[in-house]
């Protein structure tokens, strides 16, 4: 099984291309640790992402980051380069070695990557999952900012429906899906909840919704641009919905549309990138589903450096947040929230 969902966000992202380090970034707070019983020593905790080149991350970097800031502890941020789960195992094991205070990984592969999180925990180092869980580790707890990707997947279907519900639409309804990551975990969850939604929704329905196509974007922000307009040139005139389940691939329809003076299709989409949001207002996209990225880097740090520096007891389980779709009647409120504003500058 491989991880989640990929959702993107562009701009500012530096090119992060080896498999060690996003820059091999130490990121050493200015900040104090506001006298806390363990003030004296420098506590090192480190961020390990599924992948170096995805901008939806950055707000999640910078929830880290802040964390790091007021509490004062040193934050290393890695990630695999390629994606696999086979580097991220090798990204646990040096930072094992390192004897990092703890750890946050959004794991590629829930269940590949169990014997490095069990490994890292038996060697006294606290970790936590984010994005993607590895609920059969010895992880301490996974939190997410929003729901599971299988309701991601259900509550789109579900806007979908009562979008065309409230238009009194009938007949069939032809769509199409793109992921930018149609191998990972989190990708494959929310396409399975999307297309079992439509399933039971199809039932006794005056439309019926009807899957034509499903394509792989990828992550490369010139390549997903390009197949999306391909998509477009061979797809456009049949379909009516496009389900974009990542973030580049819901601002590239939104962006193939509008060169195109195209409103035929209805994108319903995924995360909050800035130009996704413009899309929105201008009425190019339906809307994007997100959920608070930013809060993952901050709670689960804040979290972590509170157990090891003053001894609070860490989470178990899984902790939820919840989904918010993005659309004109809303906009002027997400554009406001630190997974917009993270992701902007």
């Amino acid at each position: 099984m491989n991880l989640h969902a990929i959702r993107q966000r562009s701009r500012g992202l530096v090119g992060l291309t080896t498999a060690v380090l996003a820059g091999s970034m130490l990121l050493t707070a200015c900040g104090s640790s506001s006298g806390s019983p363990g003030a004296s020593k420098t506590y090192t905790f480190a961020l390990v992402l599924d992948d170096l080149t995805n901008p939806v991350e950055l707000p999640l970097r910078k929830g880290a980051k802040d964390a790091a800031a007021k509490y004062g502890f040193t934050l290393k941020i890695v990630g695999p380069s390629p994606a696999t789960a086979q580097q991220q195992i090798s990204l646990m094991q040096d930072l094992q070695s390192q004897k990092v205070d703890g750890t946050v990984i959004l794991p590629v592969d829930s269940a590949a990557l169990v014997p490095a999180i069990d490994s890292m925990v038996g060697a006294g180092i606290p970790v936590a999952t984010t994005e993607l869980d590895a609920p059969d580790s010895k992880r301490s707890f996974f939190y997410f900012g929003g729901v599971t990707t299988i309701d991601q997947g259900k509550l789109s279907a579900q806007h979908v429906f009562n979008y065309y519900k409230a238009k009194g639409a009938t007949g069939t309804i032809n769509y199409v899906l793109t992921s930018c990551l149609p191998t990972v975990t989190g990708q494959q969850d929310r396409k399975k909840g999307f297309e079992d939604e439509v399933a039971a929704e199809n039932v006794g329905s005056p439309f019926q919704l009807n899957q034509v196509g499903f394509y792989n974007t990828t992550t490369d922000p010139a390549k997903n641009f390009a197949n999306t307009q391909n998509i477009y040139t061979a797809k456009g005139s049949q379909i009516q919905l496009e389900y974009a389940m990542c973030g580049p691939d819901t601002q590239n329809w939104g962006k193939v549309l509008k060169a195109n003076n195209d409103h035929h299709i209805l994108v319903a989409g995924f995360d909050w990138l800035p130009a996704t949001l413009d899309l929105i207002e201008q009425g190019w996209v339906g809307w994007a589903q997100g959920s608070s990225v930013y809060s993952e880097g901050l709670v689960t740090f804040t979290k972590l450096y509170q157990h090891v520096a003053q001894g609070a007891a860490l989470p178990s389980g899984s902790i939820h947040g919840s989904a918010i779709f993005a659309e004109q009647s809303n906009i002027q409120d997400i554009r406001k929230s630190p997974d917009v504003t993270a992701a902007s500058g």
